[in-house]
């Protein structure tokens, strides 16, 4: 029996590779789990028919030159980690979160989104252009760095607005 890692590892290559349907057991993943080993579930793989699994699923994916999953898909990468010196997940979860902050403080409610409004901050700031479904697809980490300084001083001159905008009251 294999581990839950390995698991999620087979699904992700296979989703990578476009074979896998959320909830079909009669996908081409499982057909092909099947040609390979005989058996019809995922989870009841032993560790020598995992690696074989792994293995086609590997050559399917370099065939079609895609990039492979991670063999730990959950686990955040850090900058080291990641190869390609772009954002760590932890810089996107901290700018995420200032950007909540942000929206808090805001005295009028904004009509613009917050992925739109990122976007724009990144735009001006970083002199980078993104979309609001993936802001983060070409920063770097150091640039990463430099926008998390940038939206604290965003979000501490807001607080330091609505602070006066009590006092006067």
């Amino acid at each position: 029996m294999i581990k839950k890692s390995q698991i999620q590892r087979v699904y992700a290559m296979g989703a990578r590779l476009g074979i896998l349907e959320s909830g079909n057991r009669d996908d081409m993943l499982h057909a092909l789990v099947f040609r390979i080993t005989q058996k019809e579930s995922i989870r009841s793989l032993t560790e020598s028919e995992y690696h074989e699994v792994v293995k086609a699923l590997a050559e399917q994916i370099k065939t079609q030159n895609l990039e492979e999953p991670p063999s730990h898909p959950f686990k955040a990468k850090k900058y080291e980690e990641s190869g390609r010196g772009m954002m760590s997940d932890g810089q996107q979860r901290k700018v995420w979160r200032l950007m909540y902050q942000l929206e808090k403080l805001d005295e009028k409610p904004s009509a613009a989104r917050l992925g739109d409004r990122l976007c724009g901050i990144i735009r001006k700031e970083i002199h980078i252009d993104c979309i609001a479904r993936q802001p983060f697809r070409w920063l770097t980490y150091q640039q990463g760095v430099k926008l998390i300084e940038i939206l604290k001083k965003y979000v501490a001159n807001a607080q330091r607005r609505k602070d006066g905008v009590r006092t006067a009251d």
